[in-house]
């Protein structure tokens, strides 16, 4: 085998359970820890075909690889400094809000001054947003709308410089992965420097954005997920903990950043199935070793990761402690603590001639509404619906009718009686009167709910008709689980919440789930009326702002409760309705959307800013070597092993030796199945896609063509031709980015002097054939 070929492997910092010096007490991988394949079966037929015997693991000590004199720290700082030059060059020269730094910078401002906020992702990656802008003096005053001028005050220098280090980040963790692969110096610099040269990964780092954080937190995940594959040697020593625990710790912070996360949690998920299946297969492994196996992994990679995401939302919550509307879906025990909250303070008993806002408890429902529309099917009569804001249409005036236990039967209920005064009660049957357009609401099973179908329709009758007075107008309030200190018997707001059962139909008020047609009920929410046997959330309505004049307003905070596990259930799943609702508009097209089949060839980049002949200009476009080739070699990769499986079952392959094909199969199932697993996905998403959100892919992608190259190399080519290999590919890499970096650094004059940048007709750098 020619210089590169697979080498003892070389530790970068000191592991003393990487030799046969292992940690006192480890146990070695012996007959005990090593899979042994059933008669049949053969998880990697390749190597079975040269050798049923043991793998062999190097034992010794490793020395450290010099590289023409260099030591490993050296190349490490050297590569770093380069990313370090790459990331940071001119980083702000644009002084305007670039793109998404107008969410994500006003996201961290929101840290500073308190305020609660919503948005799709979780807290991690804008918090650490937030830090930048904190360590940067910003007082949190700055709204950062999209084009306007950073004033003095704002040092977003300093963010942007902050968020770019966890894009320099990737180029040494690139080259550990690779390090702790096997794979030589020479070529885990050549990974390293590919990672640095993409130039979309390059200028999604230079900006206030969450890519940079979560790329760095996926490469983690990756790096220390190899650091433990080479530490399987030595099961349950200190240095398979550590990196065991580390793994867990990366998947919580990547998942704390962004869903996306999730991903990483597969291809860690993946990797563990495998290794604890081939334990299974061991018939030598005593039944309780390999239950610690199981249990080790539970707390260090389900466990862990999940405390650490709970945990950024514990801290998320903590610091948010100023009210905003967008609270208004959170459980109203955690709405009243929030400092200025308007619901903090209001009357405590509801009465007749009350006006109180009934919001669902299912989430994402949002408030019982009505407006002067009917619907065009059914009994055309007004819409009642659910909407999602504060609004003065979503105000419903309550009439006592009947006292709870005055009623046994339909007969005993007077219809033309003048609403009772008095505090309602649970039992009561009450009316209630949409406060701007004077109409009831009303339930009728002639009719089924307009877009689910299978439910009794609810409008609004108006006062004047004789639907107004009849059973179909009444309604029965249920109290279900009230506060242990409003448990009196009596409605309140926020802490008693009910279910309206309607007299007429024995049916309970509901949100279906569904969504109105957008040209007739604006896509809000369906409500309907269902006779349930088994009632939920979707029954269950909260009064959340109750208004009388003629009464006392107290402190509500004084009669909740909260708790952490609801408030966080609650929020994550207003983020996942919320991130499904962020569908694409079919009817028009976006020039910042793209389709995931467009992403590995990059069919379309996306224009960042505004494209006029004096601003400054930045397209995120990657480096087209590095999309086109690990596209390439990405999609070649299954045809590759079924090739080689229809080589093994014919007997025509001799070229492995014992271990060598498992050791390759290894790391390329890591770094082909981590692009599998960030890419594919976004095929079965319904929501918008962009194409930044293929960079996590793309980062395992540019690790793929690499490996691909140097087994390609060692396999086929001699000591010469390899070298070639890895200092041409090195150089057209680094020149194709240098190529492009006008567009990645900021371009100030026309476009039009700009030459040579239209690599594909589809490329929007000279003009967009989609622009209005």
């Amino acid at each position: 085998m020619n210089d590169y070929g697979p080498a003892p492997p070389v530790v970068f910092y000191d592991q003393s359970a990487s030799g046969g010096s292992g940690d006192a007490g480890s146990e070695k991988f012996d007959d005990m820890h090593l899979p042994r394949k059933p008669v049949g079966f053969s998880a990697y037929p390749l190597a079975d075909r040269v050798s049923d015997g043991p793998i062999e693991y190097p034992t010794t000590r490793p020395q450290r690889t010099r590289w023409r004199g260099a030591s490993e720290q050296t190349v490490l700082i050297v590569l770093t400094l380069i990313a370090a030059f790459t990331k940071l060059y001119r980083i702000g020269r644009r002084n305007n809000v670039s793109w998404d730094e107008a969410h994500f910078g006003k996201f961290g401002a929101y840290y500073l001054n308190r305020t609660f906020y919503m948005d799709v992702h979780p807290p991690l990656a804008k918090m650490l947003v937030g830090l930048s802008e904190l360590m940067a003096g910003h007082n949190g005053t700055f709204t950062f709308k999209g084009g306007h001028t950073y004033p003095d005050y704002v040092n977003y220098r300093f963010m942007r410089i902050f968020n770019a280090l966890f894009g320099v980040a990737l180029t040494p963790m690139a080259f550990l992965t690779f390090r702790q692969l096997r794979i030589p110096v020479q070529f885990a610099a050549m990974a390293a420097l590919f990672v640095t040269f993409d130039n979309a990964i390059c200028v999604m780092s230079r900006f206030i954005l969450l890519d940079a954080p979560l790329l760095a937190f996926t490469a983690l995940s990756l790096t220390m997920l190899a650091c433990f594959h080479r530490q399987r040697a030595y099961p349950f020593s200190p240095l398979w903990w550590r990196y065991l625990l580390l793994t867990g710790v990366a998947l919580g912070l990547v998942l704390s950043s962004k869903w996306v996360g999730l991903f990483a949690i597969a291809l860690v998920g993946f990797y563990t199935v495998v290794e604890l299946y081939e334990m299974f297969c061991n018939v030598h492994m005593p039944v309780r070793t390999y239950a610690k196996h199981w249990g080790a992994r539970i707390v260090a990679l389900i466990v862990l990761p999940l405390f650490i995401y709970a945990l950024t939302f514990k801290m998320h919550f903590a610091i948010l402690s100023r009210y905003h509307n967008s609270a208004n879906f959170m459980p109203v025990g955690f709405q009243v603590r929030l400092r200025g909250n308007p619901l903090a303070r209001q009357p405590y008993d509801i009465q007749t001639g009350s006006y109180v806002r009934l919001q669902s408890n299912d989430p994402g429902a949002g408030y019982l509404h009505s407006h002067d529309h009917k619907y065009p099917t059914g009994s055309q009569r007004q819409q009642i619906t659910g909407y999602g804001y504060a609004d003065q249409n979503n105000f419903w005036g309550i009439d006592r009718r009947m006292a709870a236990g005055t009623f046994k039967a339909l007969d005993d209920v007077d219809l033309t009686a003048a609403p009772i005064a008095g505090a309602i009660q649970n039992g009561d049957l009450v009316s209630l009167r949409h406060n701007s357009t004077s109409t009831y609401l009303y339930a009728d099973a002639k009719f089924l709910a307009p877009m689910s179908g299978k439910y009794a329709e609810v409008s609004a009758v108006s006062a004047d008709s004789d639907d107004s007075k009849s059973r179909g107008a009444m309604w029965i309030v249920e109290i279900v689980s009230p506060e242990k200190r409003m448990n009196d018997g009596r409605i309140h707001p926020l802490g008693t919440p009910v279910r309206l059962r309607n007299l007429a139909n024995s049916c309970m008020l509901m949100s279906t789930g569904e969504r109105l047609d957008k040209d007739w009920g604006w896509g809000q929410s369906e409500m309907a009326c269902e006779v349930a046997s088994n009632p939920g959330s979707k029954h269950t309505w909260t009064i959340e702002r109750h208004v009388n004049r003629d009464l006392k307003s107290v402190n509500m905070g004084q009669h909740m409760s909260s708790s952490f596990l609801r408030d966080f259930a609650v929020l994550n799943k207003h983020m996942w309705l919320t991130n499904n609702a962020l569908i694409p508009d079919h009817d028009k097209h976006n020039v910042l959307e793209s389709d995931p089949v467009s992403w590995p060839f990059m069919i379309y980049p996306m224009r960042m800013v505004g494209w006029d002949d004096k601003g400054i200009k930045y397209l995120e476009i990657g480096n087209p070597l590095l999309w086109w080739g690990s596209a390439t070699v990405c999609l070649l990769f299954p045809l590759q092993i079924l090739y080689w499986l229809i080589c093994w079952q014919r007997g025509g392959l001799t070229r492995w030796r014992a271990g060598e094909f498992r050791e390759y199969i290894d790391g390329a199932m890591m770094l082909w199945g981590g692009w599998a697993l960030h890419y594919l996905p976004f095929f079965l998403m319904g929501r918008v896609t962009y194409l930044h959100h293929y960079l996590p892919a793309l980062f395992f992608g540019i690790l793929f063509l690499v490996y691909q190259i140097y087994y390609v190399s060692i396999w086929y080519l001699k000591d010469r031709g390899v070298r070639r290999v890895l200092y041409t590919s090195t150089a057209v890499v680094a020149f194709v980015f240098w190529w492009f970096s006008p567009l990645t650094y900021g371009w100030d004059k026309p476009i039009r002097e700009l030459k040579g940048m239209q690599w594909a007709p589809s490329w929007p750098v000279y003009e967009d054939r989609f622009e209005l």
